[in-house]
């Protein structure tokens, strides 16, 4: 088994780079084998189709997907010969936004692409998928970016370290837009914000075992009618509901990438009866899981 690539930020350390950005295309002629590295990694996307897969998660790209690889993480783009993939990747060492931080508490620790740096950088998101305003946006600081990696004009490592929080934090108000969006909840209140985000991806890691209520509030310090009463306050929705879908779409991905069973399906997204998963898949989805399947294999065979 041929041992995986580590990239290192080293190299570009010893430039004097603060982190590095460029823009690349990926096709016939450069395609990118599975790799790791001991940086950070964000990925815009700015053309392109195929499959990106982050350690054993595949996400399917779209032109204005943001992804977050972190240090120790593997990853590989996969079916983009055809489609010209064509991004912009942005490398740099979590003490570089650490670093630019203000250590006291203010409103970046809310924010989701920059509380992490205070807690714990796992919880950055995955991937975030950006409008076309938003894309726009987001591109030009990209390129401004670009712009002064290749000047290295005076002090454009500090002008480099301010772009990267600023792009952080765009990331994160667009990231929040989305998600009040998609869930049709109020914003979440400032003092309870951090904890719902928590909670959240504490699901979101372990949707695979059996989380109870009690567990959760011993794992936050906190009393279980508390946190169910906050956590439906803020989302709108319980925490079992959250659970259940985050579960439903693991199960769609895996429906639709896999030849698993649907048993086994079941339990790996962490349903003990494949009865329930079965009517619970139908009644948020719309379709039994096997009908699911069958569809999402007559669209890719079309």
């Amino acid at each position: 088994m041929v041992p995986l690539l580590i990239k290192t930020f080293e190299g570009y350390q010893k430039e004097g780079y603060p982190l590095w950005i460029q823009r690349s295309s990926h096709g016939q002629h450069n395609l990118i084998e599975e790799h790791g590295h001991d940086f950070i990694e964000v990925v815009y996307v700015v053309h392109g189709g195929g499959m990106h897969k982050i350690n054993e998660e595949y996400y399917e790209i779209r032109a204005g997907d943001v992804y977050t690889i972190l240090p120790g993480e593997s990853h590989s783009y996969l079916d983009v010969a055809d489609s010209g993939l064509e991004i912009i990747n942005c490398l740099f060492l979590p003490e570089t936004v650490r670093n630019g931080l203000p250590l006291e508490p203010t409103q970046l620790h809310s924010l989701a692409y920059l509380a992490p740096f205070y807690d714990i950088l796992e919880h950055l998101p995955k991937r975030s998928r950006l409008t076309s305003r938003q894309s726009s946006v987001v591109l030009g600081l990209l390129a401004s970016m670009i712009q002064e990696i290749k000047l290295r004009d005076t002090a454009f490592e500090t002008i480099l370290s301010h772009k990267l929080i600023d792009l952080l934090i765009l990331l994160s108000r667009y990231h929040s837009q989305r998600e009040l969006e998609e869930t049709g909840s109020k914003p979440l209140s400032s003092g309870h914000e951090i904890l719902i985000r928590k909670v959240c991806a504490f699901l979101e890691s372990n949707y695979q075992y059996k989380i109870t209520g009690i567990l959760l509030a011993q794992h936050f310090s906190i009393s279980q009618r508390h946190l169910n009463r906050v956590f439906r306050q803020e989302t709108g929705t319980s925490i079992t509901s959250k659970l259940q879908n985050i579960r439903i779409e693991r199960a769609k991905h895996m429906l639709h990438e896999t030849e698993r069973s649907i048993e086994s399906i079941s339990l790996a997204v962490g349903f003990g009866d494949t009865s329930f998963f079965t009517r619970l898949f139908a009644r948020i989805v719309g379709d039994t899981p096997s009908s699911f399947r069958k569809q999402a294999k007559n669209r890719r065979i079309s």
